[in-house]
């Protein structure tokens, strides 16, 4: 039997259309009506109209992007299949919880919602930044940066090999980018207006210790693997203790895909979009990566699982 790892999205993954035909599975208008109720806004119209203006906005892109891979994680789980392991990019982490049971649906939720305002409030607008380097290795960027720890500027994301997200308080990241580009990198400021995984998320990290202590995360079904460390865990105390320290720390996603292309057969991201297929093709190129954004793919990917139908 193959092992899947699951990986699940985050914000910039969204677009309009997204969970249209997982509508009209009961179960999972039930999710998204829970999700307008407690968030004030019609979730499904969001997702399947738009506009593209609303859907982008932090607000509404976190919770979108949570709703559509739980609703297509809904539909995985009735054809029995248990990943040897999960993960998940960024806020696609809080996915991964929900899908190892660590947190139910409303908890996740409100989780999203707190930590999406929190990490918005960090930064006053204008004051940082992140941007995408391209085209040099991780310690050509970690030596140009050096001049500009202190400010800081950091690595955010270590997304691939090519590909690292750096974050930081602004003039130092124009400062650095600049010093970026004349090593030879290509730089591309991303738009966002906070320096996200980095030290500058502190009092966010604040915010989401204190909502921690609220809740009880539950044991891990199976594992995740973390952003912020690279292994897999399913210590119910450890994985509590990491939401707060994760948006202060880099995404360290080259080494979460080569945690688990060791540990499974397929990787399998489950959400909207495609970003994470790309990335974990240019880390682990001998492993095979397919998607589920739709039906069509949950029953190609896993419906012989256990001749199981998919549940509309």
């Amino acid at each position: 039997m193959k092992k899947y790892a699951c990986v699940f999205p985050g914000q910039g993954s969204q677009k309009v259309g997204m969970g249209a035909e997982l509508l009209a599975i009961p179960e999972v208008m039930a999710l998204f009506d829970q999700a307008s109720d407690y968030l004030g806004r019609d979730m499904s119209a969001l997702c399947t109209e738009g506009p593209v203006e609303a859907l982008t906005l932090t607000e509404n892109a976190q919770p979108a992007i949570f709703l559509v891979s739980a609703a297509l994680w809904t539909q995985v789980r009735h054809l029995g299949v248990v990943p040897a392991m999960v993960a998940g990019h960024s806020l696609g982490e809080i996915t991964a919880y929900y899908a190892a049971g660590v947190l139910s649906f409303a908890e996740a939720l409100a989780l999203i919602r707190v930590r999406g305002a929190a990490m918005g409030s960090a930064c006053p607008e204008g004051v940082a930044g992140m941007a995408a380097v391209m085209g040099l290795s991780v310690e050509a960027i970690s030596e140009v940066l050096q001049p500009y720890a202190a400010a800081p500027v950091v690595i955010a994301n270590y997304n691939c090999p090519g590909q690292i997200v750096v974050s930081g308080r602004k003039p130092a990241l124009q400062a650095a980018c600049d010093a970026l580009k004349a090593a030879g990198g290509k730089v591309i400021p991303l738009p966002v207006s906070g320096a996200f995984h980095s030290p500058m998320m502190a009092s966010a990290g604040d915010v989401l210790s204190t909502h921690m202590q609220k809740m009880v995360c539950r044991e891990a079904a199976f594992p995740i693997v973390l952003n912020r460390t690279a292994t897999a865990v399913t210590s119910a105390q450890v994985l509590q203790e990491n939401l707060p320290l994760q948006v202060v720390s880099s995404v360290r996603w080259i080494e979460t895909v080569n945690c688990l292309a060791a540990n499974a057969d397929v990787i399998v991201e489950i959400g909207p979009g495609k970003v994470l297929q790309g990335l974990v093709k240019k880390v682990q190129s001998e492993i095979p990566v397919v998607g589920v954004s739709d039906l069509a793919q949950l029953q190609e990917v896993f419906g012989a699982t256990n001749g199981s139908p998919i549940h509309n």
